[in-house]
């Protein structure tokens, strides 16, 4: 491993998503991760849709983990996951509030065997406050949080935002923060801390701007379907081809670039639309007047024209996965790779981060328990032959894939080199 936390190793004691893509953004950036799988699965081997068998969003969330399975109600399995949380530099739980305890992993567990452990836990709520008892899934939060009512189309009464797993994953990067944060405070102290991440608290940060609406204004914020509450024009308007161009006009300079690219100079001395607090008063105004230029060309057209002119403006990209998944910047930056698993090949959004001399990279997921034994044999304990989990070899994955998929099998193995879209491209 060769990422900015390599020599780091992480206990994982979480499940379903925000956890697991903590620990695996954790496995991206170096960090040795040991999944602790109970004996009978992660519940997140079971969403749809799968591939050979298993739920292609786990095999993402497992990238870079050693996977054990261990009942953490049998004394033998507890014990080793003590030696293993004794050695850890990062425990991850995201267990509903106070089941970890429970179990004998709770912080208060963990810093008697090892003070200098880092410890986060990731709630639906918090543990405070009438609600510190409660589990939490990513619908619930955004209908509690008030995420529901200022998404949808103007007028509407909201709508969830269907992103999968949006509070989740976002709840998941502030750990990730937070978590090597608490690392660099430990070179200073020497000593781990506890963690808190509710994704209740997480979901409010993201509505930072709109919760400024109204507690500057007294107004509770509303849907406006795909429109900006802080400037304007900064929404998506329909072209001649049906497709849309998103605009997104932040300054006065870039509403200019604008008005002369549609040769409407006219609108720049308007004194609804002089200022951008005067184009958000005068919204509606204004996007009756820009809808009907949109529509004289296509969406393509209106690109170029932003680029040439100089003020934001993209094509928005519907049901064409297929253009962005080539498209030189996505390809030439690695945002999309693919990777050799278990289960086949798949394609990852790659690494967010670009570090110059310890790169953060992805490889392959493991089999549920085929790092049991290795765990066992670290701390010099015997696993019971009738528990270590048969690991596939390349030909009997062949034979899975071909039956489920009906594909020929590329002859590749479950190996670790990522590939860009590119390199799959120029294979072809």
């Amino acid at each position: 491993m060769s990422g900015p936390l390599a020599g780091y190793r992480v206990m994982d004691l979480t499940h379903a998503a925000a956890g697991p893509w903590t620990t695996m953004l954790l496995g991206a950036l170096g960090a040795e991760i040991y999944k602790i799988e109970p004996p009978d699965g992660d519940i997140g081997r079971l969403v749809p849709p799968p591939q050979n068998g298993l739920s292609a969003k786990h095999i993402h969330c497992s990238l870079n983990k050693k996977n054990a399975k261990l009942n953490l109600k049998d004394e033998r399995d507890k014990d080793v996951a003590r030696r293993l949380a004794a050695t850890a530099d990062i425990v991850v739980e995201n267990m509903r509030p106070g089941t970890a305890a429970r179990l004998g992993f709770g912080y208060e567990d963990v810093r008697q065997l090892n003070e200098r452990a880092i410890y986060c836990s990731i709630t639906g709520y918090g543990t405070r406050g009438p609600l510190g008892k409660e589990g939490g899934v990513d619908t619930q939060i955004q209908a509690f949080c008030g995420w529901c009512s200022i998404n949808g189309e103007v007028g509407s009464q909201g709508e969830m935002f269907r992103h999968f797993a949006h509070i989740d994953l976002n709840t998941a990067t502030y750990a990730t923060s937070a978590i090597m944060m608490a690392l660099y405070a430990r070179e200073f102290s020497g000593k781990g801390q506890l963690i808190e991440v509710p994704m209740f608290g997480a979901a409010m940060a993201l509505q930072s701007t709109r919760l400024a609406e109204y507690f500057a204004t007294g107004e509770v914020p509303v849907p406006l379907g795909s429109a900006a509450s802080t400037t304007a024009p900064h929404e998506a308007f329909v072209c001649q081809d049906g497709e849309y161009i998103a605009i997104g006009i932040e300054n006065d300079a870039q509403w200019q670039a604008l008005c002369r690219a549609l040769k409407r100079t006219d609108l720049v001395d308007d004194e609804r639309f002089r200022t951008n607090p005067d184009r958000v008063v005068h919204r509606a105004e204004l996007t009756d007047i820009l809808g009907p230029i949109f529509q004289t060309k296509a969406a393509q057209w209106w690109a170029i024209l932003g680029g040439r002119f100089e003020f934001p403006a993209a094509r928005v990209l519907r049901n064409q996965f297929d253009l962005l998944r080539y498209h030189p910047q996505m390809v030439e930056n690695g945002y999309l790779q693919e990777l050799d698993t278990h289960w086949g090949s798949l394609y990852v959004g790659g690494p967010p981060w670009s570090f110059e001399k310890t790169p953060a990279s992805y490889f392959g997921t493991s089999i549920p328990g085929e790092h049991t034994r290795e765990l066992f044999e670290e701390f010099g304990l015997t696993l019971d032959e009738e528990r270590v989990e048969a690991v596939p070899d390349d030909d009997s994955m062949h034979h899975l894939a071909s039956a489920q998929n009906g594909k020929p099998h590329n002859g590749r193995s479950h190996g670790v080199t990522p590939k860009t879209a590119a390199a799959t491209e120029a294979g072809r």
